[in-house]
């Protein structure tokens, strides 16, 4: 199941969020890779390129340890309409406009999560190039989503996918949550 959401937030929470993620008063970390350390040969193809990218880790739960950014709760409550029975990982990741990336680039594929009944959602922060793809297991795309302000896309966290790099675009923002749930444990606005 993967499903795309337009007008995802109000459009006044939209704006907020690009502002505040994208101003220059919020921090981003520096990660090498896209995806976790042993990962990368999983899923490679010959246009897998690990550009690395800056990353903000909101909330993580994992082996039942959680911790949380401190702007996590306020932050959360834009996202009121996500109802979940848990979360394990919420995520801002900014990918940036790299020299030599090219259009069939595409970063590592991976999965967000092994586990029956878990979900992802995507949420793009701003209008760029810089696609989500979507993969079955033979690693033939599957889909493709161009990123678009307020829009999510609502997936099993056991498809493989991955992002690109924009190329015409500054930056590339996304939020991605991974929780336990189903595709309608999301309410519209």
């Amino acid at each position: 199941m993967i499903k795309v959401i337009k007008d995802f937030l109000t459009s006044k929470k939209a704006d907020i969020i690009e502002k505040d993620l994208l101003g220059h008063n919020f921090m981003w970390f520096w990660n090498h890779n896209t995806i976790g350390y042993g990962e990368i040969d999983n899923f490679k193809t010959k246009n897998t390129v690990d550009t690395g990218q800056f990353i903000h880790i909101l909330m993580s739960n994992w082996n039942n340890e959680i911790t949380k950014s401190p702007v996590y709760e306020g932050f959360i409550k834009v996202f009121d309409n996500i109802n979940y029975e848990i979360a394990t990982r919420v995520k801002c990741n900014l990918n940036v406009n790299k020299t030599g990336y090219k259009k069939s680039s595409h970063q590592p594929i991976h999965i967000d999560q092994n586990l029956k009944g878990y979900k992802s959602l995507l949420y793009y922060i701003n209008d760029s190039d810089g696609d989500t793809i979507f993969f079955n297991k033979k690693l033939k795309e599957i889909k493709r989503v161009k990123p678009k302000k307020n829009t999510a896309v609502l997936f099993d966290s056991n498809i493989l996918h991955c992002g690109c790099n924009p190329i015409e675009s500054q930056k590339r923002g996304v939020i991605n949550f991974i929780f336990k749930g189903n595709e309608n444990n999301i309410l519209h606005r």
